[in-house]
């Protein structure tokens, strides 16, 4: 017994001797790194931006740093993973800004290199943050009413949270609720202070909006597959809409001015007219949606000011659609988009597959219609969202008539079925009509559900072309007439080869009469889409 009992207290002493080990580790975590020990290495790279309200800005390399602007400006610069906008002066020696001492040593080889970002690219949509469970009480000191710290946390309209230095004039997204990204984000912010006082100076312009980086930046990423963009004032409008994303994820600061709002409100008043009068607007909205958005513009009016940022956000998003538009269509360039139907580059000629070809032979000439279609929709491998919504309304619509009248030719097949004097030929094709029949309503079935699931921005299928798509899309047409062919094939061997000689040729002259119409109005619709043969209308 005496054994065991000292077996077990050593035991004790054992668990007691790592348990105060691992408390006094805990306890001795620091909210900021000493200057002695390297920055932790961050598995995302954080988020920093640097705010000020009012201009523009034009990189100099041989300006001295005295040229750099006061906080009267607007501009947003992005540099080591951030975001920015520097309404305050870089320098740290200036008194436009208070910089603080660094944190950490000079050399920080430990540190991951920071990627300059544009402001699209801050995934605050796509990060998961899981909230951590706790059964920890909470308490509040008396007395105690205001909770500041030198990060203010602030919440986004749409509730996202986000912290500003209203010292520095900083954003950031990262959560600082973490000491190691705390320490983090403080060493990137003393970098990009160092990086702008040292290798470069900015002369910003006041009223002009746009973002920077203090250092080489990949434009690419901002371009969205748009080719050929090689013109600095082509490139400023996809500078511009990175600026308004930038004030709409971060709409602290007022930099919404009259002048804006009096911009956005023409632009959505000049679309609105456009969309009225021509079917090939190239407005990225469609009449409905433009009316309810002047709507809320003029409600807006008098309520930017103050501290509630709901309607900053709004004509920030506004400005971003319409700006993007404006870059998508090469607005101001030689060669502007004026039709959104109209490509911008040397039109490729049409190379159709042989599967392509044979198929649309075998659907009636469904998929050659479908993809006439999608060619306007998808020009420059460009998705026009106006016209993509409107393509699935009426495809919606065209399918609901074909499930509807497949179900008919069904009802009409199971009666045919119950005749007894019914030939095996003419079974044969009623049992091909019925099959034919029940694929069309269960193609129209799945086909109406993937498209209530998916919008134009998830349209992938559009990388592999539009040959795939429009045979999708033409199999319920196409089944539905080979059904039909096939029971009125069944009908007609049925007649033909019971009836008398009278009714064989009464119904062989309505059905001569019935070709000659369905040929008449082929050739019709043929002629209308040959455009050679179109004339001009007034």
């Amino acid at each position: 017994m005496s054994s065991q009992s000292n077996l077990r207290s050593r035991a004790r002493g054992g668990l007691s001797t790592i348990f105060d080990y691992v408390w006094t580790r805990l306890q001795r975590s620091p909210a900021t790194l000493p200057t002695s020990h390297p920055v932790p290495v961050l598995s995302q790279t954080p988020r920093i931006t640097v705010s000020s309200p009012g201009g523009s800005l034009t990189p100099q390399k041989s300006l001295p740093l005295s040229r750099i602007p006061s906080a009267g400006t607007t501009s947003v610069a992005t540099a080591s993973g951030a975001c920015a906008a520097l309404g305050s002066n870089i320098n740290p020696s200036s008194s436009g800004i208070s910089v603080p001492l660094s944190t950490v040593s000079p050399s920080i080889p430990s540190i991951r290199k920071a990627k300059p970002i544009p402001a699209s690219e801050v995934n605050r949509y796509k990060r998961k943050r899981p909230i951590p469970q706790t059964k920890d009480r909470v308490f509040i000191k008396p007395g105690e009413k205001v909770f500041k710290d030198r990060w203010k946390p602030l919440a986004h309209p749409e509730g996202a949270l986000y912290y500003y230095d209203s010292t520095r004039r900083i954003y950031t997204d990262a959560d600082l609720s973490r000491p190691s990204t705390l320490s983090a984000i403080e060493a990137f912010i003393d970098k990009l202070y160092n990086d702008a006082q040292a290798n470069s100076s900015v002369d910003i312009t006041k009223d002009a909006q746009c973002i920077f980086w203090l250092e080489s930046f990949d434009a690419e990423s901002l371009f969205e597959n748009i080719r050929r963009v090689r013109n600095m004032g082509h490139i400023k409008h996809a500078i511009e809409a990175q600026y308004w994303t930038h004030c709409e994820l971060f709409p602290y600061e007022n930099r919404v001015t009259p002048v804006v709002l009096e911009e956005l409100k023409q632009m959505i008043m000049h679309a609105a007219a456009v969309t009225l009068t021509s079917a090939t607007s190239v407005s990225p909205f469609d009449k409905d949606e433009l009316e309810k958005m002047l709507d809320l513009v003029m409600n807006i009016e008098g309520t930017l000011e103050g501290e509630f940022t709901h309607t900053r956000c709004v004509v920030a998003r506004f400005m971003s659609e319409f700006t993007k538009a404006r870059f998508f269509n090469f607005c101001g360039q030689p060669g502007a988009r004026l039709d959104s139907d109209q490509t911008i580059y040397f039109k490729d000629h049409d190379h159709q597959s042989l599967l392509f070809i044979i198929t649309s032979f075998l659907l009636f000439g469904a998929p050659r219609a479908h993809q006439e279609d999608l060619n306007t929709i998808w020009v420059d491998r460009i998705i026009n969202r106006v016209l993509w919504n409107q393509f699935m309304g009426k495809l919606n619509d065209e399918w609901t008539g074909l499930a509807l009248s497949a179900t008919v030719i069904l009802n009409a097949n199971m009666a045919f079925l119950a005749i007894s004097s019914v030939q095996d030929v003419a079974k044969l094709l009623s049992y091909l009509s019925t099959a034919c029949s029940i694929a069309v309503v269960l193609l129209v079935l799945l086909l109406v559900r993937q498209n209530q699931q998916k919008d134009c921005e998830r349209a992938s299928f559009f990388t592999t072309g539009t040959e795939a798509l429009a045979i999708t899309y033409s199999l319920p047409y196409g089944l539905l007439m080979w059904a039909l062919l096939c029971f009125a094939a069944g009908l007609g061997n049925l007649i033909f080869g019971t009836e008398n000689q009278w009714t064989r040729g009464a119904v062989g002259f309505v059905a001569s009469l019935v070709v000659c119409f369905v040929a008449l109005v082929v050739r019709i619709g043929r002629y209308k889409d040959n455009p050679k043969d179109e004339e001009s209308t007034v």
